[in-house]
């Protein structure tokens, strides 16, 4: 499945936050919608789901996964590969986010 190339790591560092995003989008989606977020919740406290900028920020930390794996088995260039876009799309969260935190 890995192989020690800077490409595979690139292919995964690309793939993994555009499939990781919808699914939790989906499911915070589905928390603020729930039945019983909104029946075991009072008055005074109504959770309104995570910002945007949280949702993309965790998806740009699933690639953490495939690093951990690739360090375990010393696999240098594929990490490499990985951390190129990760480093590149947290460059552009922090471009698009940063009127929210400042």
């Amino acid at each position: 499945m890995f192989k020690n190339k800077f490409t595979n790591g690139l292919i995964f560092g690309i793939i993994i936050p555009l499939i990781a995003f919808p699914i939790i989008y989906l499911f915070d989606y589905s928390l603020i919608h729930s039945k019983s977020v909104s029946v075991t919740s009072n008055a005074s406290f109504l959770w309104t789901g995570f910002k945007m900028s949280t949702l993309f920020l965790i998806a740009f930390c699933f690639n953490l996964i495939p690093t951990f794996v690739a360090n375990k088995r010393y696999m240098e260039e594929f990490i490499r590969g990985i951390m190129v876009p990760t480093v590149i799309y947290c460059f552009i969260w922090f471009f698009y986010f940063k009127n929210d935190f400042m």
